[in-house]
């Protein structure tokens, strides 16, 4: 159940009648200096009105965090409240317009950590908060005035592979008069932005008109499970679903690296599509949406279902269907074409990043989802079938950034499905490149000779005593961030 529009507009106006509110991007000029070493901006000072007042050696620092326009439970900012649950100083607070979810996170971590967002509670709330995390925009908090005072964090929702906002698709032109200002409503309130390496903080920077130093290059903590060696001991072979496969139960040295509880491929496959066959390989396709036109599914002049469906029955694989949140396009008659096609939607998994640890290959065309996917080092396949009009128009040369074959028959999709499955593409430099250009917080800048991680061989030098040594995670880092600019210096 969502709050309805008018108490939603009613909370926005009483959130104006509150002292605070943000303040302009030109207030924020004199706070940051140039990347340091790690590449990531920080501020010098705070605001003259800062945070200080709030941030008592004993008070908790209120943290406001929500993700999807305020409706959703998803992404970097449900990692980071999920590891601020246990700080003892930074307190989180998830708001939200859907009362269910509000419900589901005071049953879970106790009531003072969630509430509505247009409720009293969530307007004194959000009016207090010494930090403000977004994953779309000030969209994500409805109608509401943001505190002046707080940090306003954007995490985003995922990497800049498509045209947008001030890089309007297909004219390189300003936006005009109106548009201009429903952007600075949505962005200019951003003090900080997330971002894993040079190139997408120069993407993002153009794409929503921010200064590069306001980006803070931590890598984005929704994809630390993806890079962590604990779940994904050699990225390259999607080796945690082979080890618990049986298929290589050991490392060289011996020791099986498995963490407990981790739940094996056709366990997790049970879970989400009980009436599925048993199946060990899942391939997931989620193409990008489209406004303007409907997105085509196995857009082949040779298209044969009853093929694919024999093919997905050799190979013993599931096919999931995953369309963008906002594609509402009626896929029954794909789901009835076998029991091996099956929905990889919201209602199944709001989350992809669920799906992607026993995801083996991915199709997709210009969804940032392959991108993701790269640091298991899954096997993409592109069906870029409309790229010459596609209506939003791609940030980078598309061959530069894509590395994977680009079919568009269903045989040719087939054939390099078979290879995918059976890990024989013979592209694992390509991706190993592309994978180092978007993930330099976690990877480095620049993967060896040969292809594989700059990083692998020191971290599998860093052993003590058979134990690996745990690398600082990208929420590691945002959460020092916070605690650097809010917590006393002697806390």
């Amino acid at each position: 159940m969502k709050t309805p529009y008018p108490i939603q507009w009613l909370a926005g106006l009483l959130s104006c009648c509150l002292p605070g509110g943000y303040a302009a991007a030109s207030n924020f000029e004199n706070l940051y200096r140039s990347p340091g070493a790690t590449g990531a901006g920080h501020p010098t000072s705070r605001p003259d009105n800062d945070c200080d007042s709030r941030s008592f050696q004993n008070e908790p620092v209120t943290i406001v965090l929500t993700s999807f326009h305020g409706d959703g439970y998803r992404g970097n900012t449900r990692v980071l409240f999920e590891r601020l649950c246990d700080h003892s100083t930074l307190q989180p607070v998830w708001l939200s317009r859907n009362r269910n979810l509000v419900q589901d996170l005071k049953r879970q971590y106790g009531n003072e950590y969630a509430c509505m967002t247009h409720s009293l509670a969530g307007i004194r709330t959000l009016n207090r908060a010494s930090a403000v995390f977004l994953t779309h925009g000030t969209s994500d908090y409805p109608f509401m005035r943001l505190p002046r005072r707080a940090l306003i964090i954007q995490t985003y929702h995922g990497l800049p592979t498509k045209r947008g906002e001030y890089l309007r698709p297909g004219n390189d032109g300003p936006p005009g008069f109106l548009h201009r200002k429903i952007l600075e409503y949505r962005f200019r309130p951003i003090t900080h932005f997330l971002s894993s390496s040079p190139l997408v903080t120069d993407l993002f920077s153009r794409r929503f008109n921010i200064p590069a130093e306001r980006f803070l290059e931590t890598g984005y903590p929704a994809y630390d499970r993806l890079a962590s060696r604990t779940e994904c001991p050699a990225i390259g072979t999607n080796a945690v679903i082979n080890i618990i496969n049986g298929s290589n139960d050991s490392g060289a040295d011996g020791v099986k690296h498995i963490k407990p509880g981790i739940p094996t491929p056709s366990r997790r496959f049970a879970e989400y599509w009980p009436e599925a066959p048993p199946s060990t390989r899942l391939i997931l396709y989620a193409p990008t949406f489209r406004r303007r036109s409907r997105t085509r599914w196995f857009p082949f002049e040779d298209r044969d279902l009853t093929a694919l469906a024999a093919f997905l029955e050799q190979h013993r694989a599931l096919m999931a269907l995953r369309a963008h949140p906002n594609d509402h396009t009626d896929l029954r008659a794909l789901l009835n074409a076998s029991p091996r096609i099956v929905s990889g939607g919201q209602e199944i998994a709001e989350d992809a990043m669920d799906l992607l640890p026993v995801t083996d290959a991915i199709i997709t065309d210009y969804s940032s989802i392959y991108l993701e996917g790269l640091m298991r080092d899954i096997p993409p396949i592109f069906v870029p079938y409309d790229l010459g009009t596609y209506e939003r128009g791609c940030l980078m040369p598309y061959d530069e950034v894509t590395p994977g074959p680009k079919v568009y028959h269903q045989h040719d999709l087939l054939a390099h499905l078979k290879m995918a499955l059976q890990k024989t593409d013979g592209r694992e430099s390509e991706r190993s490149r592309v994978r180092h250009r978007y993930f330099a917080s976690q990877y480095g800048s620049t993967p060896d000779n040969d292809g594989s991680d700059a990083d692998s061989t020191d971290r599998l030098h860093a052993r003590s005593e058979g134990i690996f040594k745990k690398p600082e995670s990208a929420c590691d880092r945002v959460i020092r961030f916070l605690e650097e600019q809010l917590l006393p210096a002697n806390s």
